[in-house]
């Protein structure tokens, strides 16, 4: 009885820890009419519904219980409390497989103290051992069908309860292209996975994605992924994801067909270089010159300023024609491909422009040319005043008379160009150079006599008749102007056209040269030819020579072209352009009227008037030009 009574004490404390194991346990099933503690009675049924329950046979594993299950809905059946059926998992892969119920246990234990048998514990139901599972290795999950096939368990029963609700796949999946989350469906929820209850969970695979509708995808292309992107992030764009500019200029290929509207703008090839060519059609006035030759029709005056009926030959004005043609051209290049700074130098040319004159004994019997002279008349105290040189006397002298005059305009620029402002359809730009202008012009006036007569009372003639003589005075003057310029080009397109303005100004000096010179030839009948270098007549001892002297100057420049954009590299235009140039010196403003008798070679002996004349005057002048210019430009 004592051996009976030890092992029913021992029994029924493993029952007891049984059950309270059970109460914490993960097949504990708490009804409505169970303890509040949670203690579940033994033989309660687990949670696995009936139909999963099966019996193990004897080639199965190990069975082993769940290490924690969540606690499933219970519902009272007659006498006894079964669990409610749960809906079986979406994709079943194994089954767990129940066991036998172990029979009710309900010894009697007999006491030790009394030796006698103890008093019978309470009945234990006969309550079926809760099912439980056996350890089935993972199956490798299977490729997911792009049609996912429909549930294979059966149709619920009215008397069962409404299935759980299966977890849903999260809303907002990863997008794994990086251009559009929108594009890629939800993928395909995995399988339930039936792993040994006794290993760790481990990460799910990654799902496989399944294409896209047609109608929801983008076609190829109209999107550009950066390699640098990650996941559903917007691309980053760094200076490398950017062509450079080389593609973009098509400088590697050399292709120069593409061109913004035909014009060289933002989209087109940024040429590098350029060479311009112009023809120039400009007006630039002639220089003026004072009286240079009379007559007078009544033959028995001298043709001296101031005597009634006497007109002029040539002069006072303009004595050369305003119309010059000449060409100009222009190059340049830009140091780097953007065009942000580069150097160009032009150079223009006015043709030489000359005119003469020759007034004949047979158009104008009487020919003088005027003076004034200061000398004192001898014998008297009055000065000669107006007088002239006598070229044709009739019955005396036969001469005519001849001016030849001519000038040429030149210049040169040198700069470093600087971009200001560059838009698609305008651009502004700044240079700083060099600038040098050149002006060389020259008037001669020529004397051909041939002695005919004496003089008489009239005039005083030392040579023989048949004397030839020749008397010329030459005036000559250059104008070079040094300077730094500065100034600025603006470019306006409308497609192929397009409007340009170049305006400079350059301030600097203008160094001046004057040189005159003259000369006397005489040839007596049978006689050898005798030169006097000493002067002519205007160009007598005090003046002959070369003198210079600097002046500041200024000489801005404005020029507009309308263009037209042949080809990429071709460019025709037509414009006007205006340039002026203070402070130079011209040879008609360089003739001294005035002129003492006794520096003239072969002039009437007379007294000195104390005056150094003729003499360099250095009188100055402006020179304003303007004209209009064809050109064709060509870039590459």
């Amino acid at each position: 009885m004592k051996r009976f009574g030890v092992r029913a004490i021992g029994l029924g404390l493993t029952l007891t820890a049984g059950s309270a194991l059970a109460a914490d346990g993960d097949w504990r099933s708490v009804g409505a009419a169970d303890p509040p503690s949670g203690v579940v009675p033994a033989g309660t049924p687990g949670l696995l519904p009936p139909p999963m329950r099966k019996a193990p046979t004897k080639d199965e594993g190990p069975i082993w219980l769940p290490a924690r299950q969540p606690v499933a809905p219970v519902q009272q059946v007659g006498a006894r409390t079964e669990p409610m059926p749960v809906a079986p998992p979406s994709v079943p892969q194994t089954q767990p497989l129940p066991l036998p119920q172990s029979e009710a246990v309900g010894p009697r234990v007999s006491s030790a103290n009394d030796g006698g048998p103890a008093p019978a514990l309470p009945p234990i139901p006969d309550v079926p051992e809760p099912p439980l599972m056996r350890a089935v290795t993972q199956p490798p999950v299977p490729q997911l069908d792009p049609k996912p096939q429909a549930n294979p368990l059966p149709a619920p029963r009215a008397s069962d309860p409404p299935p759980m609700r299966q977890p849903q796949p999260p809303f907002n999946q990863p997008s794994w292209n990086g251009v559009n989350p929108q594009a890629n469906p939800l993928p395909t929820p995995r399988p339930v996975d039936q792993r040994p209850i006794w290993q760790e969970e481990q990460p799910a695979p990654f799902p496989v994605l399944q294409p896209a509708p047609a109608e929801l995808m983008y076609p190829a292309g109209a999107f550009e992924v950066s390699k640098h992107n990650t996941f559903g992030s917007p691309p980053i764009r760094i200076s490398r994801d950017y062509p450079s500019l080389s593609e973009l200029t098509g400088r590697n290929s050399r292709d120069l067909s593409v061109v913004d509207d035909g014009a060289n703008g933002a989209n087109g090839p940024m040429n590098r270089y350029f060479v311009r060519g112009e023809y120039l059609l400009w007006w630039m006035p002639g220089f003026a010159t004072p009286v240079l030759g009379t007559t007078n029709a009544n033959t028995d005056l001298n043709g001296y300023l101031g005597e009634p009926g006497t007109t002029s030959l040539l002069g006072p004005g303009a004595f050369l024609g305003s119309t010059r043609s000449g060409f100009r051209i222009r190059a340049g290049a830009w140091l780097d491909e953007s065009q942000s700074c580069g150097i160009d130098g032009g150079f223009f040319f006015l043709g030489n422009k000359s005119a003469s004159v020759t007034f004949s004994p047979d158009q104008f019997p009487l020919i003088t040319r005027p003076i004034f002279a200061p000398n004192l008349i001898p014998g008297t105290d009055q000065q000669f005043g107006e007088n002239g040189e006598a070229v044709a006397v009739p019955g005396i002298l036969r001469g005519s008379l001849g001016v030849q005059a001519d000038s040429r305009l030149w210049g040169a620029d040198v700069n470093a160009r600087w971009c200001w402002k560059n838009t698609c359809d305008s651009r502004s730009e700044i240079f700083a150079g060099y600038r040098h202008l050149n002006l060389r012009e020259s008037l001669a006036i020529t004397e051909n006599i041939t002695v005919i007569g004496s003089g008489g009372n009239r005039l005083v003639i030392p040579d023989p008749i048949g004397t030839q003589i020749v008397v010329q005075d030459r005036f000559v003057t250059r104008n070079q102007f040094h300077g730094a310029q500065v100034g600025g080009v603006y470019d306006r397109r409308w497609g192929r056209w397009d409007l340009e303005a170049r305006g400079s100004v350059a301030l600097g000096a203008t160094h001046q040269i004057l040189e005159i010179g003259g000369f006397q030839t005489r040839q007596q009948p049978g006689g050898p030819q005798v030169v006097f270098n000493n002067g002519g007549l205007l160009a007598a001892g005090s003046n002959i020579g070369k003198f210079s002297r600097d002046r500041f100057s200024v000489a801005p420049e404005l020029t507009l072209n309308l263009g037209y954009a042949v080809t990429p590299n071709i460019r025709v235009f037509a414009g006007y352009n205006f340039l002026y140039w203070s402070n130079v010196i011209r040879p008609g403003d360089q003739i001294d009227h005035v002129v003492d008798l006794t520096l003239v070679p072969n002039a009437p002996a007379v007294g000195f008037s104390g005056q150094f004349r003729p003499r360099p005057l250095f009188k100055q002048s402006d020179l304003a030009i303007n004209g209009v210019q064809f050109g064709l430009e060509l870039k590459w």
